[in-house]
């Protein structure tokens, strides 16, 4: 698949991901969703991996706002990653010389329960957690720490001071991997689509029936704003148990446009 995109630097958790997800792949960082996105469209790369979806977080906005945007892009896979916070310094840091920790937005909402007990920590978001990491090593103060993986901390010759901060030891985050081809696949399982309905009553729950009336679940249901109409807004479906005979059953009894993302 020569190169797969990602959003952060090397070592971020998007770039574990990747490397898991199709073995012995290249992989490249990118500094935004938006600039990640742009690359696969454009076939900079082969494929990008986009996070979707954390378990504590929820979804991610602007990753399902993106994929609207992209008329070439679909989703050929999926996978997930678990996600293990740790604080990161340099060499000779320990937590009682931590006067600041860095990492992405996403990352500092995962671990307030543990910088809860740290009242006197400044907390500065930056754009990856990777970057973080990377940011603390070439500052060298042992005042200044990081959120973010093991898998960074390695690379970057950092120092893992404690594991497992995050607040829930369940924290997971799902990925699409999204191409502009398509692979082939001996089965399909599951489908991501968009629906745009009217906005009266009832027509969500009449969508929501075509799928159920082909034996078609539901794995997740998103709404994000159209940026056309305020307050009006797009539908992404997740489902599973799927075939595109069935799919294709359950679209042509919704009362509204529809797009398919991804049968994979």
């Amino acid at each position: 698949m020569s190169i797969i995109g990602f959003q952060g630097e090397p070592g971020a958790f998007s770039d574990e991901a990747a490397r898991r997800l199709v073995l012995g792949s290249d992989t490249r960082g990118y500094m935004t969703f938006d600039d990640l996105m742009a690359a696969v469209a454009q076939r900079e790369v082969g494929a990008g991996l986009l996070p979707v979806e954390n378990s504590i977080f929820g979804a991610i906005a602007r990753s399902y706002d993106l994929l609207w945007s992209y008329d070439n892009l679909h989703i050929i896979d999926e996978t997930q990653i678990a996600v293990e916070m740790c604080l990161i310094g340099v060499p000779g840091a320990t937590e009682a010389t931590i006067r600041e920790i860095r990492s992405h937005p996403v990352a500092l909402e995962q671990v307030r329960r543990f910088t809860g007990t740290h009242p006197g920590w400044t907390q500065i978001a930056v754009a990856d957690t990777a970057g973080a990491v990377a940011e603390i090593i070439a500052l060298g103060d042992p005042a200044i720490a990081a959120i973010g993986p093991a898998f960074a901390a390695e690379r970057y010759g950092a120092v893992v001071l404690r594991r497992a901060v995050q607040d829930d030891e369940r924290n997971f985050t799902r990925f699409y991997l999204l191409s502009t081809g398509h692979l082939p696949r001996p089965s399909t399982r599951r489908a991501v689509v968009g629906i745009e309905i009217a906005h009266k009553p009832g027509t969500l729950r009449a969508a929501l029936g075509a799928f159920a009336d082909q034996s078609i679940d539901l794995r997740n249901l998103v709404a994000r704003p159209n940026h056309v109409d305020p307050f009006h807004y797009r539908f992404f479906f997740e489902l599973r148990d799927v075939d595109e005979a069935r799919l294709t059953l359950a679209l042509g009894n919704v009362d509204g446009s529809t797009r398919i993302f991804g049968v994979y």
